[in-house]
């Protein structure tokens, strides 16, 4: 080695501050995967939604609904898509939607009304057999959502609260999958479960829903809701529970006025106590009417819990009206 090479430095090429290479490179297209839940091995069709596909039976799904009936005869170009030997069929419907859908098409049993509470499953199945007229898989779905969310005060009254999965955005989640769905008569018991048990800064900002995702209400729907919770709260004291006031003459008269007007006065300071919360409470407040009689005299009592019966109906009988919804006769008539 000569002198020279003994003073040589190794030197190195400086990354410059380049820009990563942008996405949707050759290297990033993105591959349709398969089913790993819906793929039958001697299906007939394939569809594909989002970037899931799924192996199924042409029959299956022309005999259960006219839109894919309709669809399947149509001739088909020569150059339309195959998998493996077979039709492929792209939706614009998420893949989880088609997923439970399919499902509940292939597999007896898999979506059962009376057994399943999952409000993803229940959704898909509202959203895509209403959009495909799977007319019997529609009316389950629809009629599960229609006893949480009724048209009549008796069938609230027997409503199970936790025959779909509950969570604190579910009647955001419901309201929106209703407008979606044009499902009107869902509407205004989901509107008063808006704004009677949410938080008021909920309605205001939104809720993360069952998914994870953000939802929240719409401005008129905000609006709405800040309206009728003032307006309930208010039927609430001074309709439902007017009796307390001592403005409502008993048949036969109260015979006991010094009495009953003290158990009365401790009433309400109670009923206060239970909506310090805000929330107006008019159909899922619970009295204790069995201890309110033994506090009062018999004519108050009958009196009282008639009235209060009565203007609970006539607030029920009026409810589209505090969120600006049509009349009930007229949600029923387009039922």
């Amino acid at each position: 080695m000569s002198s020279e090479d003994s003073f040589v430095q190794v030197r190195t090429v400086e990354v410059p501050d380049c820009p990563p290479t942008p996405s949707g490179g050759p290297n990033d297209i993105e591959i349709p995967c398969r089913s790993t839940d819906v793929w039958f091995a001697d299906g007939t069709i394939v569809i594909q939604a989002e970037l899931t596909q799924f192996k199924v039976y042409r029959g299956i799904l022309a005999a259960n609904s006219p839109i894919f009936g309709d669809l399947f005869t149509v001739p088909q170009p020569d150059y339309s898509d195959s998998i493996d030997g077979c039709p492929l069929i792209h939706l614009s419907d998420s893949a989880v939607d088609t997923m439970h859908f399919l499902k509940a098409l292939h597999f007896p049993g898999y979506y059962d009304p009376t057994r399943t509470n999952s409000f993803l499953l229940i959704a898909a199945i509202l959203r895509l057999a209403a959009k495909y007229n799977v007319e019997y898989l529609h009316q389950c779905a629809y009629r599960q959502l229609a006893s949480l969310y009724p048209t009549t005060l008796d069938a609230w009254d027997k409503r199970v609260d936790n025959a779909i999965e509950v969570f604190e955005a579910r009647p955001f989640a419901v309201l929106r999958l209703a407008k979606e769905t044009g499902h009107t008569s869902l509407l205004p018991a989901c509107m008063y479960l808006c704004a009677d048990s949410v938080n008021l800064n909920d309605i205001l900002d939104g809720l993360a829903s069952i998914d994870g995702k953000h939802i929240e209400l719409e401005w008129a729907e905000k609006r709405a809701c800040l309206r009728a919770r003032q307006n309930l709260l208010l039927a609430l004291r001074s309709r439902i529970f007017k009796f307390l006031m001592s403005t409502i003459d008993p048949p036969g008269h109260c015979t006991s006025p010094t009495f009953c007007d003290s158990a009365k006065y401790k009433w309400i300071r109670s009923l206060e106590a239970s909506l310090n919360n805000g929330s107006p409470g008019v159909f899922s407040l619970k009295f204790p009417w069995s201890a309110f009689g033994q506090t009062v005299c018999e004519n108050c009592f009958r009196t009282a819990q008639a009235h209060s019966n009565q203007q609970r109906q006539a607030i029920w009988d009026e409810l589209p009206g505090f969120f600006d919804l049509p009349s009930w006769e007229q949600i029923r008539d387009d039922m």
